[in-house]
């Protein structure tokens, strides 16, 4: 079945709490991610043959955006004199004539800084769109024709036959790298599942050049995937409940690197028939892919080697992560909506750009994946009121609560002048 779906940029918005103040040394709150619900689609429906994943810019925009919602700073009263990170300093301000305090503001007061909150929000607001799916046919019919594949039937036709038929391996060992990409699995019996799924293309052939060419002139992909997979020739019921199979050739798209550790659809029962995954490849350009650059910000800079991300607490205005794809526009379009609630509602950040530095301002952003135990979740966002260059950024998270969570395509970006 062939499925196209738009996204109006998927939006579960987690910010930082306003819980313990150490949480904003460790840059992350784990507890939100963990929180945050997964997209419609992480990996192909069991009957497409055909599905095709878009994400709408004016969408996206929007959906960045709508995580500032009330006025935030950094903790900063000027910027930091050292490269190397300065200790947790409390969220208090003393700028004459108003009074200081670390608590909430009072009527009239200059409001006091908001720190990072973690909330999840699941519910479809005005820049959330369910994707609706455009079927050519209906394969769900009981007993419906599924097509006829393209890839050599083992014999005999039973799964376990299929998933030690040499010429699979054969291929999937043999297959030639792209260009631009590095291989990073061969030949698994499982396919990938992640939230940064993009889609699924049926090919005729195992034709890795075919699926990489495929994700070159697909927005946001960085990474593929190509497998054989045994499929039934009829949609399995109880009068056709373990049809005779064919072989398809399928070829998934993501918005991240792929890896082994996201390897882990190795089938399904489909009634009475066995689905099984062979021969599967992992291809990502993840570290040759330099992403684009969002208007009103200078051109990207790689955060280190790419894997390590910035975590200045005491200039750090605030934080989010949203599931799917690889998306820095996400974070231009936050730090561009926060700044515009701080400069409408707060008059003092005006006074405090003549001294050279303004807590209220976000000057520097960056933007990566975050994975979990090598499982890519979603873009994760900061926004600075002071900018810093590559070498200042060192965070790696680690192993924190169970899990190694490992960071991919770390970028900053400053604003324009």
């Amino acid at each position: 079945m062939r499925q196209s779906i738009v996204l109006a940029g998927f939006v579960a918005v987690v910010s930082a709490s306003p819980a313990a103040e150490l949480v904003r040394r460790q840059n992350i709150d784990f507890a939100a991610v963990n929180a945050a619900p997964a997209p419609q689609f992480v990996g192909p429906p069991v009957t497409a043959t055909s599905q095709n994943i878009d994400y709408n810019t004016a969408a996206v925009t929007a959906s960045g955006a709508a995580a500032a919602t009330a006025i935030a700073s950094s903790a900063a009263k000027a910027a930091e004199k050292r490269s190397v990170e300065v200790e947790l300093t409390k969220r208090t301000f003393c700028f004459w004539p108003f009074s200081c305090g670390s608590g909430g503001s009072s009527e009239g007061s200059t409001p006091k800084p908001v720190t990072t909150t973690s909330k999840v929000d699941s519910k479809p607001t005005s820049t959330t769109s369910v994707p609706v799916a455009i079927a050519t046919y209906d394969p769900a019919l009981e007993c419906a024709a599924q097509g006829d594949g393209y890839g050599p039937k083992p014999d005999p036709d039973t799964p376990e036959a299929f998933l030690a038929y040499q010429p699979f391996h054969d291929e999937a060992q043999g297959a030639k790298v792209p260009s631009g990409y590095t291989s990073t699995f061969t030949d698994l019996n499982a396919a990938v599942n992640a939230n940064t799924y993009l889609g699924l293309i049926t090919l005729q052939s195992y034709d890795v050049a075919g699926c990489a060419s495929l994700c070159d002139n697909k927005d946001l992909c960085t990474a593929f995937n190509i497998y054989f997979e045994r499929d039934p020739s009829v949609n399995p019921a109880a009068q056709c409940a373990n049809p005779p199979s064919i072989t398809n050739y399928k070829c998934t798209l993501w918005g991240s690197g792929v890896t082994k550790e996201a390897a882990v659809n190795d089938g399904q029962y489909r009634t009475d028939f066995h689905v099984v995954i062979t021969g599967s490849n992992g291809y990502s350009k993840v570290e040759t892919t330099t992403p684009v650059t969002p208007p009103g910000w200078q051109e990207p800079t790689k955060c280190g080697n790419g894997h390590v991300g910035h975590n200045h607490p005491t200039t750090c205005i605030g934080t989010h992560f949203y599931p799917g794809p690889y998306n820095p526009l996400l974070c231009a379009s936050y730090a561009v909506a926060q700044n515009a609630i701080n400069v409408k509602a707060n008059l003092i950040s005006t006074v405090l750009s003549w001294f050279g530095f303004n807590p209220y301002k976000v000057n520097f952003f960056n933007s990566y994946m975050l994975k979990k135990d090598g499982k890519p979740l979603g873009t994760y966002c900061s926004i600075y009121a002071q900018k810093y260059s590559s070498a200042q950024a060192s965070y790696d998270p680690g192993f924190q609560g169970g899990f190694t969570w490992s960071i991919e395509s770390s970028w900053s970006w400053s604003i324009k002048a």
